[in-house]
């Protein structure tokens, strides 16, 4: 009966597992008035002069998030909220008022003059990357605890 019921088990687990896998990263194109608001506000007040060439929703297992491509190759990416969780803009550098203004002040003073060309938000944590090439990470009381050159 314990073999039975491990068995079971087992085959359940893979079924699931397989259907996880094939139902999981499903892209689905998407226009701008589809994204969340705060999205919306954030292409509206700081990208305002990007063309957007494509904007999608990437829907996994357990969550959601919104990509946004431009024509000049910038790119932002959002949660399900519409909070930006990367921002990437190599040519004009990320618009600085979406960057919080601790990591600003650090910066003005260790880097200054150096644009941000992308920034990443995940769990509390911030990772820039300057046109220089130095990466530096944040933590949730914005202290640098890494940096990569």
């Amino acid at each position: 009966m314990k073999r039975f019921f491990f068995r079971s088990s087992l085959v359940l687990s893979a079924l699931l597992a397989f259907q996880t896998t094939a139902s999981a990263d499903s892209d689905k194109p998407v226009t701008v008035s589809e994204l969340p608001s705060a999205a919306q506000a954030v292409l509206a007040n700081s990208f305002a002069k990007h063309r957007v060439a494509l904007a999608k929703m990437d829907t996994d297992l357990l969550d959601r998030n919104y990509d946004v491509f431009f024509v000049n190759g910038d790119k932002v990416e959002f949660d399900r909220k519409g909070q930006w969780l990367e921002i990437v803009s190599k040519q004009d550098g990320v618009p600085t008022e979406l960057v919080p203004a601790e990591i600003l002040k650090y910066l003005a003073t260790a880097q200054e003059g150096v644009k941000i060309i992308k920034i990443e938000r995940e769990r509390g944590r911030y990772e820039v990357t300057l046109a220089n090439g130095i990466e530096y990470t944040f933590n949730k009381k914005f202290q640098v605890i890494d940096v990569d050159r």
